[in-house]
């Protein structure tokens, strides 16, 4: 659908878009074959005066914050791979293959890509390399093809990306208008990614993901300074039991009260451990198993990767 050109053609968008909810302007964007933030800058930059809601209009919705995607899994026991901090073009490439292997043996029910699949180097705040600014959409590039290669190996798994704090990043870019923006064929994450087309669902920014109504599995914004205590720190801040990512490391916390044990645990990463901007970080390369059934009950299995190589029912997987 083409853009409004007359003063008469904008006044009539700018009426629907100011009357609608937000799910709404959802549609009348993906209408125009426009992102959402294209579309709030049509209706900024149209010049027609906001209308204000009248009498008897449905009032606007907001998306709700904080309030995790829920998933209810099948009858019986169903079995979810988390994975993320991959860091495109920042990942471990042997380890990854290595990794991807291993799932499409498994064939998990679930797959949750759990935040920081992309780096988004070039958006940062911090001191950039000249040569990288303007490889973005090639990095983006390498994501999208984990994707692909993801819903070919694994056609049957449910997908389900939690969005990171380097996804973040992006959200944070885009409210600046940056002039990089102007080299990518889109801008929101899902389109960047291209999620929809492998049919991954979306949970934005620390929402995540609560399983049954028992586990949460989240990207996380805390760092402490050692495994384990950010596992903890999250004990502290959501109760309950969970994952996280964030951290680049691996660690378990438990506790046991009057109502039961819980635990939360640290996913690590899937990244180099020795990208060429930090010298030496306390990283640990892995991912996680968890195992649910629909009682609520659950078990979570985490793979450390040493050296490339991780091993599961007595089997070695990567290396020589």
């Amino acid at each position: 659908m083409d853009k409004p050109n007359t003063e008469e053609e904008w006044d009539i968008w700018c009426k629907e878009w100011d009357r609608v909810g937000h799910q709404e302007k959802l549609r009348i964007a993906k209408f125009y074959e426009i992102s959402y933030d294209s579309a709030r800058h049509w209706r900024s930059d149209s010049g027609v005066p906001i209308r204000k809601q009248e009498r008897g209009d449905a009032p606007v919705e907001f998306p709700r914050a904080n309030v995790p995607m829920l998933l209810k899994t099948a009858t019986g026991i169903s079995t979810a791979a988390i994975i993320g901090d991959t860091h495109n073009p920042y990942q471990d490439t042997e380890v990854v293959k290595t990794v991807e292997d291993f799932l499409e043996q498994l064939q998990p029910e679930y797959l949750i890509y759990n935040g920081d699949i992309n780096d988004f180097y070039q958006v940062s705040v911090f001191s950039k390399d000249p040569a990288r600014l303007g490889k973005l959409q090639s990095d983006i590039d390498i994501s999208t093809a984990m994707f692909k290669r993801h819903s070919m190996t694994m056609p049957n798994t449910k997908k389900i990306f939690v969005e990171g704090t380097h996804e973040n990043r992006w959200f944070k870019y885009l409210q600046d208008k940056a002039p990089a923006v102007s080299k990518l064929r889109s801008t929101n994450i899902t389109e960047l990614y291209k999620l929809d087309e492998f049919d991954i669902d979306y949970v934005p920014f620390e929402r995540g993901v609560l399983v049954n109504g028992t586990f949460l599995i989240l990207h996380g914004d805390i760092v402490s300074a050692h495994s384990s205590y950010t596992a903890r720190r999250h004990y502290e801040k959501h109760g309950g039991s969970g994952i996280c990512n964030h951290t680049h490391r691996l660690g378990s916390y438990y506790k046991r009260d009057r109502f039961g044990i819980w635990g939360w645990w640290e996913n690590g990463c899937l990244c180099s451990l020795n990208p060429d901007w930090i010298q030496n970080p306390d990283w640990q390369q892995g991912f996680s198993l968890v195992h649910f059934k629909d009682n609520g009950r659950y078990w979570v299995e985490q793979l450390p990767v040493l050296d490339g190589r991780f091993i599961y029912g007595g089997d070695i997987y990567g290396g020589n």
